[in-house]
């Protein structure tokens, strides 16, 4: 029988088909976090609930769970996002098994981002109390509002994690790839104020915000600016009518880098090119720039990451080391403290009603969490 086909691999495809069919758009994750107190709650083990980050009656907090340890070892976290992106209107999940591959029946997300990471935590820890396993501790934490700023991580404590080391499951691609090097990112928003006039009969009395925007964006280099570093203008918005110079304009942009002065350099640039545009145009203009995330480098080794490989290769898997351009919830953990590592988990086509995860993959992400346990009380 194949792992797939045992009675743990039907367990795990049941649990993360109850996870996919609740819908927990970002900011309304109410109804998984109330199924994983309840689930959790079931073996005995205490869920603590954080304040909520989201608005409205379906906002939850963070999750945290903590299981003392029955021998010596190291002590680990594994931490996963209870949200998903938010599906097409009015489109439910409906999660299907075909072909050995699990997909939406529906327009929306199937939600593997990120609750095939969920299901592998949640039967790791069943397994591990059913069994007896000898464990070095395991404290699970599940966040909200990843998808929408890191937002849950952010709001996290770490009063009360004695982890030495953690693993989040939030990446694409085969399992046995590790996010070994994740950049910083500064989100940049600019408001230029300008002064309105009719277009046609006196537009030389008006002060165009949008062509200042515009000019600063020209003056941008934007795009992939080197192997480590990117920039981008994602949003504008501005105007009211085509017959009125428009008084305000409204950009949003972000830059990213592995090196944090090279990021300094590019935020420095694009702040540059934006009061300047506004001077020769003779506008006004405010600025935020905020520090979305940090980034973090294991390239040369750690805790997290040796145990990870080791895990990986007792699946009989070779361990793959990733570079990435994206954040999640790793970053945040970094930077608060706790040394973390992003683990590939077989999700693919995130973000759109198209995202599947094989069977297998569920499966193989499961076991390298059990081989993780495993390893951290050798």
């Amino acid at each position: 029988m194949s792992e797939a086909g045992s009675e743990s691999g039907e367990r795990l495809v049941g649990l993360f088909l109850e996870l996919a069919s609740l819908p927990s758009p970002t900011g309304g994750e109410r109804l998984v976090a109330d199924y994983l107190k309840e689930r959790l709650g079931r073996t005995g083990l205490m869920v603590v609930e954080g304040p909520p980050v989201g608005e409205g009656s379906q906002a939850a907090g963070n999750l945290y769970c903590h299981i003392p340890p029955s021998a010596e070892g190291t002590p680990i976290l594994f931490s996963a996002h209870m949200d998903t992106v938010v599906s097409e209107p009015g489109a439910m999940p409906e999660p299907l098994v075909e072909g050995g591959i699990i997909k939406s029946g529906s327009r929306a997300v199937l939600g593997a981002d990120d609750k095939a990471a969920i299901a592998a935590m949640v039967l790791a820890v069943e397994r591990v109390l059913e069994e007896g396993r000898t464990h070095a501790g395991i404290e699970l934490l599940f966040t909200v509002c990843e998808e929408s700023g890191l937002r849950g991580a952010k709001a996290s404590s770490m009063e009360s994690i004695a982890a030495e080391c953690g693993f989040c499951m939030d990446c694409t691609g085969k399992v046995g790839g590790i996010v070994v090097r994740s950049p910083s990112q500064k989100t940049i928003r600019a408001r230029f104020s300008g002064r309105a006039a009719h277009a046609g009969v006196e537009p030389e009395k008006g002060r165009s915000a949008i062509r200042a925007a515009a000019a600063a964006i020209a003056a941008m280099e934007l795009g992939r600016l080197d192997d480590d570093t990117t920039a981008n203008i994602g949003t504008i918005k501005g105007g009211d009518a085509i017959n009125v110079v428009p008084a305000s304009c409204e950009i949003e942009g972000e830059a990213r880098s592995h090196d944090p002065d090279r990021l300094e350099e590019v935020v420095g640039a694009m702040m540059g090119a934006i009061n300047l545009a506004a001077a020769q145009e003779g506008v006004d203009v405010e600025t935020v720039v905020v520090d979305e995330f940090s980034g973090f480098d294991f390239r040369s080794g750690g805790q997290p990451l040796e145990l990870a490989a080791r895990a990986v290769k007792r699946l009989g898997l070779e361990p793959s080391y990733i570079s990435t351009g994206g954040g999640s919830d790793v970053n945040v953990l970094n930077l608060k403290g706790l040394k973390c590592v992003n683990l590939a988990i077989g999700m693919e086509k995130l973000h759109s009603p198209d995202e599947f995860i094989a069977v297998e993959s569920l499966v193989q992400a499961h076991r390298l969490l059990m081989e993780i346990i495993t390893e951290a009380a050798g």
